[in-house]
């Protein structure tokens, strides 16, 4: 008796616990969720806590993650506004804004990326065809207008996605920007171009600037020389002057021309420690032995 007492217990526990289930729910922080009777949404639900319900078939509870996610779309090609190809890649945030509409117009997140991918693909070829090639592709970063572009995606993708499937766009980015292999040539062969044309005109710059910095290094150059020649003569002069008085002196004292030369033939033998072995009587070593007289 008591064994089936307990199996009787047991076993209303477990109904009354199956029955639990079918009345309440629990909504988890992140969640949305739909409660439908007869299969008529009736009420959503994005707070977290525990909520009842009726039972299955008459009421159904739908959740959904209502946190932010993200997706890439494929990288295609696109026209800009001067006719030029381009290959574009862009992502985009999204979170569920209406779980109501959400339910009754997309009903999944895999559905709802792929709607999302058809919006994206058509505000993307609309926005680029607006823009030049040049926009996209520069080497000046001041050119580029990208920021421009996802503003401009972001703003169009909000409000279509938001009144048609109840979803909010939070970001787009462009990921990755390509060129068809047919212009990629052609692109390069241009970028090629232009810096020929650059380096060609640094080089005619710098050409002229050589000349006149050898202009300017020859003139530089004769004034030097010509100050050199001047200082050269006027040195000259006064030597020849200064040159012209000692000979003078030395034309009216014989005496002392010869004694002055005498002292430096002296003084350029006797120089080292040299040891010479002649007569004193030879010149110029007869000054060693006493002073001369010179004529006055």
């Amino acid at each position: 008796m008591k064994s089936n007492k307990t199996l009787f217990i047991g076993g209303a526990l477990v109904a009354l616990l199956l029955i639990m289930l079918q009345l309440i729910f629990i909504v988890r922080e992140g969640d949305a969720v739909v409660v439908t009777t007869f299969g008529k949404p009736v009420r959503a639900i994005t707070d977290a806590g525990l909520y009842g319900r009726m039972p299955w078939p008459i009421q159904r509870v739908y959740r959904f993650d209502q946190r932010i996610q993200s997706f890439e779309g494929p990288h295609e090609q696109l026209l800009t506004r001067d006719g030029k190809n381009v290959l574009v890649s862009v992502y985009a945030g999204w979170r569920i804004l209406e779980p109501v509409s959400f339910l009754e117009r997309v009903g999944s997140a895999d559905q709802a990326e792929r709607n999302l991918e058809g919006l994206l693909r058509n505000f993307t070829s609309a926005t680029v065809g607006r823009y030049t090639f040049a926009h996209l592709v520069n080497v000046d970063p001041d050119a580029i207008r990208f920021d421009d572009m996802e503003r401009e995606i972001l703003e169009a993708l909000q409000q279509e996605a938001e009144d048609r499937y109840g979803i909010g766009v939070t970001f787009i980015g462009i990921r990755r920007i390509g060129l068809p292999e047919a212009i990629t040539e052609r692109v390069f062969a241009r970028m090629r171009a232009e810096r020929s044309e650059l380096a060609e005109r640094y080089r005619s710059e710098g050409e002229g600037e050589a000349l006149r910095i050898r202009s300017e290094a020859d003139s530089e150059r004769e004034q030097l020389l010509a100050r050199a020649a001047a200082d050269a003569k006027r040195i000259r002069a006064e030597g020849e002057a200064e040159a012209a008085a000692s000979y003078r002196v030395f034309s009216e004292h014989p005496e002392l021309a010869m004694f002055l030369r005498k002292l430096e033939v002296l003084e350029e033998i006797m120089t080292n420690q040299t040891t010479v072995v002649l007569s004193s009587d030879a010149e110029p070593f007869d000054l060693l032995k006493g002073p001369g007289k010179l004529s006055d």
